[in-house]
């Protein structure tokens, strides 16, 4: 009971929502009872509060039962919700493997029927937190022990943001004076983005005043990062990320060679050592909706590099929550980085991002000089 409390407190406190705000919180039945308590915990700061929560048969039942018409077929009840909602918190407890028999065509479907919903919570600034929570399920499809993926998500989330920001700091200014970063690590990373004029952001668990005037918006619980909109024209070498869920089958794809060339992914040179086939083929119905959606196409052009904080958590697992917040990693991800926040010019159906392994370096370049930033993971500034 503690523990609920304790987590449904720290989850109210990072949205900074004031009286008479509303908040919708939604989650899988597994969360329900901390669902209900940040609706509980949020009304009695005056917060106007709806909430939401399905079982993972119920999602298995849509995507197989409903035609996939109406599935592409946006909700009138969620736009109507997008228009009043001020606060928006998803705890993430579905079974990822309930994705992985679902087809490409219908999570796609569902992909694009989300689209015009996204735009009027960007246009209003609907503050967001996604939130980590560990299930027997999600342990098993990660192959991890429960206690570890537990710690990694609830112990993660109790950090105290004086430390995350410390180690923040020292980074965030040393990203201001870049050009350009290279980052290198043991396992065939060697990257190369060009940072020159764009806004470097940290992520400390907290939606402050002041992010809120920047329209950094957003977070997720864990928290822990410094990240930023790299040029989205320029990108030129390698990433090896150890393993990352397909964002639309949850399939695990693992040991992935992310191929950059003139400021994008060079399909044919990307590779994965498992599920390379559905990596690949994610990208191409990504970049299929894309080119029918937006005037200009940036699905695979880089969109963020995020530098991991949270000193919690130290192993790549599999679960994107938790992995881009390790300390001594980098992310890139690729696809949309135009909301507000972001300062980015790309817009795209998807946000993916892939992980490094633990251990980088990172090099900070400005006018054709050097300094390194952090080596074998550890700040050397």
């Amino acid at each position: 009971m503690l523990s609920r409390i304790k987590i449904a407190k720290r989850i109210v406190e990072a949205m900074n929502m004031k009286s008479g705000e509303t908040l919708r919180v939604s989650g899988g039945a597994a969360a329900q009872d901390l669902v209900e308590e940040v609706a509980i915990q949020a009304m009695k700061k005056g917060i106007d509060v709806s909430i939401s929560t399905s079982r993972n048969i119920f999602i298995k039942r849509l995507y197989d039962e409903i035609p996939i018409k109406y599935i592409r077929r946006t909700s009138k009840i969620a736009l109507k919700l997008a228009e009043v909602v001020d606060n928006s918190i998803r705890i993430d407890c579905d079974d990822p493997k309930i994705y992985e028999k679902i087809s490409h065509n219908k999570i796609s479907a569902s992909h694009e029927s989300g689209l015009p919903i996204s735009k009027i919570m960007d246009r209003r600034n609907v503050k967001w937190c996604l939130v980590g929570y560990p299930t027997q399920e999600l342990a098993d499809y990660l192959e991890v022990d429960f206690s570890k993926l537990k710690r990694f998500i609830l112990d993660a989330i109790l950090v105290d943001r004086r430390v995350l920001m410390k180690n923040a700091n020292v980074i965030k200014s040393a990203l201001q004076k870049a050009d350009y970063v290279h980052i290198t690590d043991d396992y065939g990373t060697d990257l190369k983005l060009r940072l020159v004029g764009r806004k470097i952001m940290a992520s400390d668990g907290y939606i402050s005043d002041q992010d809120k005037k920047e329209k950094d918006i957003g977070l997720n619980l864990p928290d822990g990062e410094v990240f930023t909109t790299p040029l989205e024209t320029y990108a030129e070498g390698v990433l090896i990320s150890p393993k990352r869920a397909d964002i639309f089958t949850e399939k695990m794809i693992e040991n992935i060679k992310l191929v950059f060339e003139n400021g994008k992914l060079n399909l044919n040179k990307t590779k994965a050592e498992k599920n390379e086939k559905i990596m690949k083929n994610t990208l191409k119905k990504s970049l299929a909706l894309d080119k029918k959606k937006f005037p200009v196409v940036r699905t695979t052009n880089p969109a963020e590099l995020g530098i991991g904080l949270n000193p919690i958590i130290n192993e790549v697992i599999g679960y994107l929550l938790t992995d881009e917040k390790i300390f001594g990693t980098i992310h890139v991800a690729i696809g949309k980085n135009c909301n507000k926040a972001y300062g980015g010019k790309s817009n795209s159906s998807i946000h993916w991002d892939f992980v490094t392994n633990k251990g980088v370096n990172i090099e900070i370049i400005r006018k054709n000089k050097g300094f390194m930033l952090m080596e074998k993971g550890k700040l050397v500034i």
